[in-house]
């Protein structure tokens, strides 16, 4: 450890696609800190190939009593920063206010606030950089996550999602139309990417899919998944943790959004672009809240190529 530079702890247990999108920051903060991430055991597992990156593990089912043992912790860092800010995280830093940067940010504050590869005033990632833009520059943030060109060998769809938000999977004839699109366009083999339970759904999907594909579904570790999204030409995914972590590799990405919110939650990076049905959101509004109803109208009339203009420049 450094010590010259600042000891920072930077709490954040959950979800893998929260986990994913901060990657850029966690990246650039070892870079100047001594970093040490508070989080989850996924936390771990997604982070541990991270260089000059320590943790402290929290059980999300930690007692009171353990929340305090991890307490005493994080009472020796120079600076907390609390990304998570639900009630174990607030008990975790009660005592550390002068030193501590929530997430608990008025609109009011970011209102002016911009950075060169955060598009949405109330996209996640510009309420992450409102807290962090005292540790880290907007020059800094470009400069570690510019584009590089790729090569032409795989697009990943990633079409599923867990089953508690199966609201966010298209119909099957949808998938089928994109594949063809894609196909036809870049002549291009697709790899099907999800955890273990969405195999079945899959393998359901696959025979729709125009082309060649493989089905990695249930078969890679985080970082195995991680390095698949990193190195195709192409991801077009619905609202999950797979679409974060292509966007902060820098690989072209497309989110398929309808039952969640693409203002809070559109992919990283200048490369990456969301699409809708702008005939179910004629306003260009999301849903006021997400829904788990599981409702083909969201996703009818979303047009892939329109995104794909959109990124024309990366592909």
């Amino acid at each position: 450890m450094n010590n010259n530079k600042l000891n920072i702890a930077l709490i954040k247990f959950s979800a893998l696609g929260d986990l994913a999108m901060i990657e850029p920051y966690i990246k650039l903060l070892t870079q100047k800190y001594n970093l040490t991430l508070v989080t989850s055991k996924i936390g771990y597992e997604y982070y541990k190939d991270i260089d000059n990156l320590n943790f402290i593990l929290i059980n999300n089912k930690n007692s009171i009593l353990e929340n305090i043992v991890t307490f005493f912790k994080l009472y020796s860092f120079d600076k907390i920063i609390d990304l998570q800010g639900n009630d174990r995280s607030k008990i975790l830093t009660f005592t550390k206010k002068n030193n501590l940067y929530s997430n608990y940010v008025k609109s009011y504050f970011i209102k002016n606030l911009k950075c060169n590869l955060i598009k949405e005033k109330s996209n996640f990632h510009l309420y992450v950089y409102s807290i962090l833009n005292e540790f880290i520059s907007d020059e800094e943030l470009v400069k570690n996550n510019s584009f590089k060109e790729r090569t032409p060998n795989y697009i990943v769809l990633n079409c599923g999602s867990s089953e508690k938000w199966k609201s966010k999977r298209l119909p099957i004839e949808k998938w089928s139309q994109i594949s063809e699109i894609l196909y036809n366009k870049y002549k291009l083999p697709f790899y099907l990417t999800g955890d273990s339970s969405e195999v079945k759904y899959l393998k359901e999907l696959s025979k729709y899919i125009k082309g060649e594909y493989q089905i990695f579904a249930g078969k890679t570790s985080l970082i195995e998944l991680k390095q698949i999204l990193k190195n195709a030409y192409l991801t077009i995914s619905t609202d999950s943790a797979a679409m974060h972590i292509s966007s902060v590799y820098g690989t072209p990405t497309i989110g398929l959004f309808g039952a969640t919110n693409w203002l809070r939650s559109a992919p990283f990076g200048s490369w990456s672009t969301v699409v809708y049905d702008k005939k179910y959101f004629k306003d260009n509004i999301p849903l006021e809240k997400n829904s788990r109803e599981v409702d083909n109208k969201f996703y009818e009339n979303i047009n892939i190529e329109e995104a794909l203009e959109k990124i024309d420049k990366y592909l």
